[in-house]
């Protein structure tokens, strides 16, 4: 615990080695520790609870993968040939980059590297990685170039990711740097389409970057409790349960 609160995040191998076991015996307490909720198991690895620490992008994406790519092929089917989309950072929202087919003739516009270097080959969609300082945390591009970059644009929809959903109040993110591109592009779109899993619910970060009443629709998974589904649809947001629609053939 004293090792991944230093490091945020470390392998199996890495643990097996700062701590002079085997693999196998730190894969049964990494195990006990995430049963307790002490940590977050990632195919590989381990990362701390704490979540004021910055866990790289990749490692990320690991965590609730077949959620994450059931949301994202949802979401990619929201968006109609001839838009203008925003494409946020994050492990969620690049999985709607990962499962773009490149049968629709699109514009994106991204921070995220990650994002771009996923459609860089996608002759159909014209991709816009804005400029900026590198956060490397998040693999995105941040600070006053961005941000004065992403204000020229106007966009049909924006797909944006966050670090929790405060059900009374919003969007929350555990790190400032990425917030004021979310800000702006939330007041440069049509439609703020929120793409999180379900246990990002009901949890509040460090900073509330954008609030209900500025949310259209809201994709996640079949894990979300109906309560808070409720809570969200009495306040106009519009939830998609993606494993449910993609069953009805929707």
């Amino acid at each position: 615990m004293e090792i991944l609160a230093r490091k945020g995040y470390r392998s199996v191998a890495e643990l097996s080695e700062d701590l002079d076991v085997s693999e196998m015996t730190i894969r049964r307490y990494l195990t006990k520790l995430e049963q307790r909720n002490l940590i977050k198991r990632t195919h590989g690895g381990a990362f701390t609870g704490q979540e004021m620490i910055e866990v790289d992008c990749r490692v990320r994406e690991t965590i609730c993968r077949a959620e994450k790519e059931t949301i994202g092929l949802k979401a990619y089917s929201l968006i109609q040939p001839g838009e203008s989309v925003f494409i946020d950072a994050g492990s969620t929202i690049a999985f709607l980059a990962f499962v773009m087919d490149d049968t629709k003739r699109i514009t994106v516009v991204t921070h995220s590297i990650v994002v771009a270097q996923t459609l860089e080959r996608k002759t159909n969609i014209e991709t816009i990685l804005l400029g900026g300082k590198v956060h490397g945390a998040t693999h995105s591009v941040v600070g006053p170039l961005a941000e004065k970059g992403v204000t020229q644009f106007r966009f049909t929809k924006a797909f944006i990711g966050d670090s929790g959903i405060d059900i009374s109040e919003g969007l929350t993110q555990s790190t400032f740097d990425e917030i004021p591109v979310k800000k702006l592009v939330s007041e440069n779109t049509k439609e703020v389409v929120v793409l999180v899993d379900s246990t990002k619910f009901n949890k509040s970060r460090l900073v509330l970057f954008l609030s209900l009443d500025q949310v259209h629709t809201i994709i996640t998974d079949t894990g979300i409790k109906s309560a808070y589904k409720v809570a969200l649809e009495e306040q106009g947001i519009q939830v998609i349960v993606a494993d449910e629609e993609s069953k009805t053939g929707s």
